[in-house]
């Protein structure tokens, strides 16, 4: 019988099996141990991403138990009130756990001005053509005053309603302005170098000039000053008004609720030579509410309401400037005096509605008992009485009513609230890395022999069990001695919610102190846990470390193919060689045996 082709598919099949039972064997050998460790490498380098975004949540919660002081959220306090339709309270951390006993006698109201009532549609004869001006005046809470100037324009034939109108729009569109005089402005300005103070609401600026140009160069400087430093204030420089070549310098508050007081400082009295001082100047719309309203289908009045409660906000003038009308014809140019508005009379008298402006008798401050002492405050909101405490005064307590108590106290809730999320954080990284460092019988933890982790997990144990040093002795200084236990499988947990409790409530400082103090639990792990993140961290470095190790691998596996799939092909070719060999044999054999047969292969 003939000896099979060279190329025959049977023995093709053979050559591949072999080959690939070569390639088997050496990639078994030689690759898979590699992978094996590329992928032990891998794992652990996922293990630190993991670990990495749990780390990163104990630190938000560890930086908050570590503040200290009025950050400290041990130092959160909490108000109750025993009636608190009548008043109740808020509390910072500043605040002191401590009770007190309010009645509420008088509420805090706003002045309030109102013009006799006019009948809408009557011309006003006293609203003569023209602009108007007039002045508006109020407490300004310390004594002083702030002043509003207001400009209104009437046309002809006003009538009652549409001048009330006017002087509302006038109010509520005001804002305040301060206007030099006004200068030629080629006229060169001799004054020399000069510094002013500008006063935005509070906020103090000194603005320097040079000068020694023209009044328009110097009002230049000015403008381009404030506009750099004080925002809040439009300074402009108008040019050409009232006539070609004039030049004046406007500084306009943008915010109505601001004031501005401009005073000379030092160097040349440039305040003076311009005429730009200025105390207390304020927008209408800052000091007054304007409302025009109809009693009757047929009458018209304007009221003005301070935008601030309490006698020291109380209006205190409303005077037309010189020769101007615009107040006398709504009919409420009462100037300083406080009379007492009228509606018995017809038309009703202009004036205040409450007109007292005693100490003893007003009605425009809020006025309670506060543990047994009389007090008077401009708002029903009262901050100034108890560190770190604000009293809402909401409602007048008649004699029947029972006294408010107001109890401060620390904030239990807040501070459970912030323990748990600690825990919770401390035991994500705890079981997770407890969990990845044990072996199991078909699978190796991917944290076996981690010096990281195995720290870490030491770290953790001990800070959780140990007494925290420093702490004065007597005081608490374990957590199990205020309700949290720690259990090695599983972590952190409270134990005792009610010793918890007990122990925020009585001993906040205490508590405190077992994490935020210098060796407390949450000041030394915080430091810990950082050095373990960010770029610098230890898990960077040694992911870093990681990725080097996995890519040299990768590249030895990849030669480590290469090299059996060379070895193959050239074993591949040995055994197409070898079978050539035994074919030509083969043929040799059957040429010199007559009648003979032959089917001999290597395979």
């Amino acid at each position: 019988m003939d000896a099979p082709a060279i190329g025959s598919q049977n023995i093709g099949k053979q050559i591949d099996s072999l080959v690939k039972q070569f390639t088997t064997s050496e990639t078994t050998k030689l690759v898979d141990p590699l992978k094996t460790k590329q992928k032990r490498y891998q794992n652990l380098s996922d293990g630190y991403d993991t670990l990495t975004t749990k780390l990163t949540a104990l630190k938000s919660s560890l930086y908050v138990l570590r503040q200290t002081g009025t950050d400290s959220i041990f130092a959160s306090k909490t108000t109750s009130s025993s009636n608190s339709d009548f008043v109740d309270a808020t509390a910072t951390s500043t605040a002191s756990a401590s009770g007190y006993d309010i009645r509420v006698n008088q509420l805090a109201k706003s002045d309030v001005a109102i013009s006799p009532d006019m009948t809408s549609s009557t011309l006003n004869a006293t609203a003569s053509a023209g602009t108007h001006n007039f002045v508006i005046a109020s407490g300004d809470g310390k004594g002083a005053q702030f002043t509003s100037n207001v400009s209104v324009t009437f046309a002809a034939s006003e009538t009652n309603k549409t001048a009330m109108e006017k002087v509302r729009d006038a109010i509520t569109q005001n804002r305040a302005v301060v206007s030099s005089s006004i200068k030629t402005a080629a006229t060169s300005y001799t004054g020399g170098a000069s510094t002013f103070t500008v006063d935005l609401n509070g906020t103090k600026t000194d603005i320097s000039v040079v000068g020694g140009s023209t009044y328009s160069a110097l009002m230049d400087e000015i403008t381009n000053a404030i506009g750099q430093s004080i925002p809040g204030i439009n300074a402009v420089k108008v040019l050409d008004q009232p006539s070609v070549g004039d030049a004046q310098l406007t500084l306009t508050v943008t915010d109505p609720a601001n004031y501005i007081s401009v005073t000379a400082k030092s160097g040349f009295d440039v305040v003076t030579d311009l005429s730009i001082g200025a105390t207390n100047l304020k927008s209408a719309a800052g000091i007054v509410t304007a409302s025009v309203f109809s009693p009757t289908s047929t009458t018209s009045q304007l009221s003005l309401t301070a935008t601030k409660t309490g006698l020291d906000y109380r209006i205190e003038s409303v005077s037309d400037s010189g020769t101007s009308t615009a107040l006398s014809a709504v009919g409420l140019n009462l100037g300083v005096a406080r009379p007492v508005f009228d509606q018995a009379t017809n038309p009703d008298t202009a004036g205040f509605i409450y007109a007292d402006v005693t100490t003893a008798n007003n009605q425009l401050n809020s006025n309670f008992t506060f543990n047994g002492l009389n007090i008077q405050r401009n708002s029903n909101s009262v901050s100034d009485l108890a560190t770190g405490v604000t009293f809402q005064l909401k409602s007048v307590m008649q004699v029947t009513d029972n006294s408010a108590n107001i109890v401060i106290s620390n904030d239990v809730k807040t501070v459970e609230d912030k323990l748990k999320d600690f825990i919770s954080k401390f035991n994500d990284v705890y079981t997770n890395i407890k969990n990845n460092s044990i072996s199991g019988e078909t699978e190796r933890g991917i944290f076996v022999g981690d010096s990281n982790a195995s720290t870490l997990l030491n770290l953790l144990s001990a800070v959780s069990y140990s007494k925290i040093q420093g702490i004065t002795t007597g005081n608490l200084s374990y957590l199990n001695q205020i309700g949290i236990s720690f259990d090695p499988i599983n972590g952190l947990s409270i134990g005792d919610d009610s010793k918890l409790q007990q122990k925020i409530k009585d001993n906040a400082d205490q508590v405190a102190a077992i994490f935020n103090s210098a060796n407390g639990i949450a000041t030394s792990l915080y430091t810990n846990v950082t050095n373990y993140l960010g770029a610098g961290g230890s898990l960077a470095l040694s992911k870093s470390s990681l990725g080097d190790n996995i890519k040299s691998i990768s590249d030895r596996i990849t030669s480590t193919t290469g090299r059996i799939d060379k070895s193959a092909e050239a074993l591949r070719q040995q055994y197409v060689n070898l079978q050539v060999e035994l074919s030509a044999l083969a043929n040799t054999q059957r040429f010199f045996s007559i009648g003979g047969s032959s089917n001999t292969s290597f395979f």
